[in-house]
């Protein structure tokens, strides 16, 4: 039996929310897997050489995981190997949540072929456990904007989906940024007065988008905790952000650890106008890089083959 998942790129923290909000975007890669003897591992697309073939991999740590969490019985159909092919479409280390979409398609895909053993709370757990932060992996693996925090039960996490349809312009700069590096910028405590700042915003933030009042995220997007200090990695957001706001962007935020910007926009037209305000600004600056237009995606990881 061959399975295979599709699963979103996504786009953590939207500003105010780290750690905490995630949004799953239609932006896809594919996981597939298959028992056979012994560990085979296969690479296409993004990374192709780069990424590790071996148990280092960080989608067969996944795999290997769960099994272990798994009766012999129950694990069999994996227990004398497997076959991985992973299809990445999507750029990796540049903020949209590669490692998490790489360690959930892996699970789900696991998770399918040996009959479902684990429900999608115990997925998320694990897949939570592995990647250290739950914002990627909840919206990679539930879609939609998710909002996750954990606890000692595991993980309590509510989806939404806007009321109305939004584009996100993401720019993706010719250059990688490593999350460790990206979290080891920030600092250890913050004010009270950033802290309030944040909590109020990051409320705004989850309002504003399930209540479709979009008009709010300029000011919902704002951060206090992490993009002022991870500026010193990327000197040039101060500019890009402007140069989209100024372009017509509801709101603007680094996507995750960065580098990648994404900016949100109402219609078509108007993010096309953002993403080429946002593309000539960077490139001002002597920095090369790309652009995507998405929307979200509600689904989430999802079996496409099995």
């Amino acid at each position: 039996m061959t399975v295979t998942v599709q699963v979103p790129a996504t786009t953590a923290n939207l500003g105010s929310g780290f750690d905490a909000i995630g949004a799953a975007l239609s932006w896809h890669s594919f996981v597939t897997l298959e028992p056979c003897e012994g560990l085979v591992v296969e690479v296409v697309g993004e990374g192709e050489s780069e990424i590790a073939r071996d148990e280092s991999n960080i989608a067969v740590k996944a795999i290997q995981t769960l099994l272990r969490q798994l009766p012999n019985d129950v694990a069999k159909p994996l227990s004398k190997g497997f076959r991985l092919k992973l299809d990445n479409r999507f750029p990796l280390t540049r903020g949209l949540g590669s490692s998490a979409a790489a360690r959930v398609g892996a699970l789900v895909a696991a998770n399918s072929l040996l009959g479902e053993p684990f429900s999608a709370e115990q997925l998320l757990k694990i897949a939570t456990e592995l990647e250290g932060h739950a914002d990627n992996v909840a919206a990679a693996l539930l879609g939609g904007i998710v909002v996750a925090v954990p606890t000692d039960e595991g993980i309590t996490w509510a989806k939404f989906s806007p009321p109305v349809e939004l584009h996100i312009v993401l720019l993706v700069p010719d250059f990688t940024v490593e999350t460790e590096k990206a979290r080891a910028v920030l600092p250890f405590s913050v004010t009270r007065e950033d802290a309030v700042f944040n909590l109020g915003r990051a409320a705004l933030l989850v309002a504003a988008l399930s209540t479709g009042q979009i008009e709010l995220l300029k000011v919902a997007m704002q951060d206090r905790l992490h993009q002022p200090y991870r500026q010193m990695l990327m000197p040039w957001m101060p500019q890009v952000f402007e140069a989209a706001l100024s372009a017509g962007a509801l709101g603007v935020h680094l996507s995750g650890a960065g580098p990648t910007v994404a900016a949100w926009c109402e219609d078509m037209g108007k993010a096309e106008t953002v993403a080429e305000a946002m593309w000539q600004s960077l490139n001002a600056m002597g920095v090369s890089c790309s652009w995507k237009i998405v929307g979200l995606d509600s689904r989430g990881a999802k079996v496409v083959q099995g």
